[in-house]
């Protein structure tokens, strides 16, 4: 394998000349869990989050060791791009919330992650960064944008009644979201088909 040359801005802390730190991943990490927790809703502590790692091409969260442990892993593409690696770690903190140590999120909660990684970059490292490219996210990202943005706390609401993202049933995402159709209500409650669209 080619040796990869980590940016160092991700792990290395220096003092900036105001006296203050600079983020790293770890650092970013604490505020994106306090982010999404504000935004919706508590996350399930009894996993601990061990912290991230570069693999790969797809970033995703993985349990090693069947413990309750999770660690968020960013794609190797991602190890020399400060932007990149936080669009990707704020994505992957919102499958942090309520991990479920399987593969099935549903297209729900695959639209907040790519809300809120999309919220992140912009407000906090105040950086455009592109829509998703996959048909996939970007479906589950247009349909759940507008919501948030209409009220950003109605997701942590629908989490109050059900932490679980995969978990949430057809009448909750109906009685959350009146104006949604049938159809729409049937796409976010479906699992997450990445290679679909």
């Amino acid at each position: 394998m080619k040796p990869i040359i980590i940016n160092s801005e991700l792990f290395v802390n220096e003092q900036q000349s105001d006296g203050s730190s600079r983020w790293t991943l770890a650092s970013r990490l604490g505020d994106m869990i306090y982010r999404a927790e504000e935004l919706f809703g508590p996350r399930d502590s009894s996993y601990t989050i061990l912290g991230v790692e570069f693999f790969g091409d797809i970033p995703h969260i993985w349990y090693p060791g069947n413990r309750q442990h999770i660690v968020i892993r960013l794609s190797l593409e991602a190890a020399t791009d400060l932007s990149q690696a936080c669009y990707q770690m704020a994505h992957e903190a919102i499958h942090l919330l309520a991990p479920t140590a399987s593969n099935d999120a549903n297209n729900l909660e695959e639209g907040v992650a790519c809300y809120f990684a999309d919220l992140y970059i912009k407000e906090v490292l105040r950086n455009p960064y592109p829509p998703p490219s996959l048909p996939s996210y970007r479906t589950a990202f247009q349909l759940v944008k507008p919501l948030l943005d209409a009220d950003r706390y109605c997701v942590r609401r629908l989490r109050d009644q059900q932490p679980s993202f995969p978990k949430v049933s057809r009448e909750q995402i109906s009685t959350a979201f009146p104006n949604l159709t049938s159809e729409n209500v049937n796409f976010l409650i479906s699992k997450f088909d990445r290679s679909s669209g």
